[in-house]
């Protein structure tokens, strides 16, 4: 009799991680010349820091779940959340909670 062992956490199943986001040629111009802009004016929009977190399956390397960010900041602190939550949930709780199929 063989046993197939099931994973303990999400973490076992999901690799996470912060990807730049996508834009087209005229989206990264137009984002880098806002920046400089506010930065040239004591102010502070980071359109270039812009990302994705993404969680993909380590099996085949494929998204499951991606969420934009706004910046450095926010990105850390979902970073932090959606680890908690690979090493804690089991992958079954942690596809409900995010609503992946």
């Amino acid at each position: 009799m063989t046993a197939t062992l099931e994973p303990l956490s999400a973490g076992e199943v999901y690799l996470l991680g912060l990807e730049p986001r996508r834009r087209a040629r005229w989206g990264r111009v137009v984002a880098g010349a806002l920046d400089l802009w506010c930065a040239q004016t004591g102010g502070r929009f980071e359109l270039t820091g812009q990302g994705v977190v993404v969680v993909r399956r380590r099996s085949d390397g494929v998204a499951e779940l991606q969420v934009p960010t706004g910046g450095a900041e926010a990105a850390a602190v979902l970073l932090d959340v959606v680890q908690h939550q690979l090493d804690t949930m089991a992958p079954d709780e942690f596809r409900d909670a995010w609503g992946i199929g």
